[in-house]
């Protein structure tokens, strides 16, 4: 028994033609696509933006012998474009607070800047009342303790000069004894 050549062709199933994507299906892809990488890209920029500025002002601060850096060389080394507020309701030291913001998270840091312009510390924390365990004080409170301190001096040595001139307690008085007694032998 031989096969005819129409037999073994019949056992093969016809194959089946491609169905073509259409055009407006492979449109809309990309432009996911490109939407999704978009979205990766802003937030990878924020993120580093924030990381190289943190990075580079550690750097900095840790070159300085004070480690304090001025705000201008600061200003130098930021990354990125972030947004700024800067607190200064009447506070000994400003508050700097930068912005970088991604599309699913905000990146900040704060800083403290002195009345000469100098960095002294910072953080990446969205808020709080400290900076790097540094408490920002009003300048009517740092009077006020200034005040508290030298009324506290000025008492303390008020107190130290009376105790000064007179002999303290405890000790005992200084007699005199007469040379002649102190020289003649002792019976024994």
């Amino acid at each position: 028994m031989s096969s005819t050549p129409d037999s073994a062709e019949s056992a093969k199933p016809a194959a089946k033609p491609k169905k073509q994507v259409s055009t407006q299906r492979r449109v809309i892809s990309w432009v996911f696509i490109v939407i999704l990488l978009g979205v990766v890209l802003l937030e990878w920029r924020a993120k580093s933006s924030q990381a190289k500025t943190f990075e580079s002002l550690g750097t900095a601060m840790e070159a300085e012998s004070g480690g304090e850096i001025p705000f201008a060389q600061f200003e130098e080394t930021i990354q990125g474009s972030p947004s700024v507020e800067i607190d200064e309701t009447g506070l000994i030291m400003r508050l700097y607070h930068y912005k970088w913001n991604g599309i699913f998270k905000t990146y900040h840091m704060r800083l403290l800047v002195n009345d000469e312009n100098l960095v002294v510390t910072y953080d990446a924390l969205p808020e709080g009342d400290t900076v790097n365990g540094m408490r920002r004080i009003s300048k009517k409170s740092m009077q006020d303790l200034v005040e508290k301190n030298k009324q506290e001096l000025a008492d303390q040595n008020a107190d130290q000069k009376p105790a000064a001139e007179t002999p303290a307690a405890g000790e005992p008085a200084k007699t005199e004894t007469p040379e002649k007694e102190s020289a003649a032998p002792k019976d024994e």
